[in-house]
């Protein structure tokens, strides 16, 4: 007789360190830290080179003062530092892992497991952001700064949802109540089960969120992505910029970069986050889920690039799932999400927008090409507007985007040349999506897709939610 699985189950091969040896970790610790005066003083004349609000002159000498303090320290200070410290840095990501883990403490308790027939269904929550937490100098270009602070409120936010749950989990709603549709809310919605955020790009950032969501929320993958020389050849000195946190025991993790990148984009390792996370057990056997998190290149016009890129992600998560599945596994659903960067009203996105992801993702909020549900609402807010008073308010902005007029005012807008929505909606860039495993012993089914404005004044995206519903058909 098969023995039931452990539970929770250990975290299998995962390590906290990205490297298989404590040396190698120091090594890399040490030559960050050289690099580091290099980096912020690059970081800060950058900023001063972002577009100022409401321009004076005492506001430009105060940017040209501080360019020239930059410049200064970066000579005097952060060069000499900063060659030793790549020529360490180079060679140590050959041994690198391409993502850090963090555990959750030794005290957390993740939920009571799935068991079904006994519990019929398991509604299990998602959400999706995109949290500008960029090097502060690169964020002002979006019109927003202070990303240490702002990581930390983030984290706040996030949190604030587990406080009504702690270790207990969110019921479904009967079957057959209706259709499934989209709300927007103030808050972020209750019950998290598992987080994507994307632009989690700058490591002390990235550290704040971390030491906040692994108490409360589970273990967390972060500093995401393939650095240093990689194959073309291509320079890569930033991550991918993803996260993923979860509630449930995590089994496995794997990272593979884009291999082609251009412009803005060229020295990020933008690529998919794909884990395998257990939630349950059924007759003996592990019940799990595949995540599959991904941020896609960002220009406008590269459009064939971003197809290329989708059609690599569905392979690269058809492999993932392949390697990771047991026979004696479960598979409850598969859902890829994050910031896609195209929209679903622009005609420039047509490539995108008739991809084969969208005949193998289902993508609650979509009817068709350029065909949204009625309460689908764009995702990318006006950047210039991104301090009005009402924009920095998540009651405020959620009252204001229940308003064709808010919308109009504070998302942005489709591309030029495309015609305008009816009713206007703004672009979508953010996106959950979701299937269920061929021949699949459990049905996922969509119970509520949510667009919060929690993160308002913490950046220039609404986050997304979906709640799926998994039962056993009868």
């Amino acid at each position: 007789m098969q023995s039931p699985p452990d539970w929770p189950p250990m975290p299998g091969a995962f390590r906290p360190s990205p490297f298989p040896n404590p040396v190698l970790h120091a090594l890399h610790g040490l030559a960050r830290a050289l690099l580091f005066p290099a980096y912020w003083a690059l970081d800060q004349l950058l900023g001063c080179w972002a577009p100022i609000a409401r321009p004076s002159c005492l506001k430009w000498l105060r940017a040209a003062a501080g360019a020239g303090g930059a410049l200064l320290l970066l000579v005097l200070f952060g060069l000499p530092l900063a060659l030793p410290g790549l020529l360490l840095w180079l060679p140590l990501q050959a041994w690198r892992r391409p993502f850090c883990y963090q555990p959750p403490p030794q005290c957390w308790e993740p939920p009571a497991p799935w068991r079904p027939p006994a519990e019929p269904a398991r509604c299990f929550s998602f959400l999706s952001a995109n949290v500008c937490l960029l090097p502060d100098g690169l964020a002002r270009f979006s019109n927003l700064q202070h990303t240490q602070q702002r990581a930390e409120a983030v984290g706040a936010v996030l949190l604030a949802s587990l406080r009504p749950l702690r270790y207990g989990t969110m019921g479904c709603r009967p079957p057959g109540t209706g259709a499934p549709g989209g709300v927007l809310i103030a808050t972020v919605p209750a019950g998290l089960d598992f987080v994507c955020l994307q632009e989690v790009f700058d490591l002390r950032a990235a550290r704040r969120l971390v030491s906040r969501l692994a108490p409360h929320l589970g273990p967390v993958l972060y500093d995401v992505g393939t650095f240093g020389l990689q194959p073309g050849p291509h320079l890569k000195l930033l991550g991918s910029g993803l996260l993923l946190a979860s509630r449930f025991p995590l089994l496995r993790a794997a990272f593979r970069s884009f291999p082609d990148a251009r412009r803005e984009d060229a020295l990020a390792s933008k690529g998919l986050l794909s884990a395998q996370a257990q939630v349950g057990i059924l007759d003996g056997r592990r019940i799990v889920g595949f995540l599959h998190c991904t941020h896609l290149h960002a220009p406008i016009e590269d459009g064939p690039l971003r197809c290329k890129q989708l059609t690599l992600l569905l392979d690269w998560a058809e492999q993932f799932e392949a390697e990771s599945r047991h026979i004696d596994e479960v598979v409850a659903f598969s859902v890829l999400l994050g910031d896609l960067n195209f929209d679903n009203c622009s005609l420039n996105h047509a490539l995108e927008q008739e991809h084969q992801l969208f005949n193998h993702f289902r993508d609650p909020c979509r009817l068709g090409t350029r065909q949204e549900q009625p309460w689908a609402l764009g995702t990318i807010l006006s950047t210039s507007r991104l301090h009005h008073s009402v924009a920095c308010s998540p009651e405020m902005l959620q009252r204001a985007l229940e308003k064709e007029e808010g919308r109009h005012h504070y998302l942005a807008g489709p591309r030029q040349g495309s015609p305008p929505a009816e009713p206007w909606r703004g672009r979508r860039l953010d996106y959950i999506t979701y299937r269920e495993a061929p021949g699949g012993l459990l049905s996922p089914e969509v119970e509520q897709v949510t667009f919060s404005t929690a993160l308002a004044g913490l950046t220039d995206h609404l986050a997304v939610g979906l709640r799926l519903r998994i039962s056993k058909p009868s």
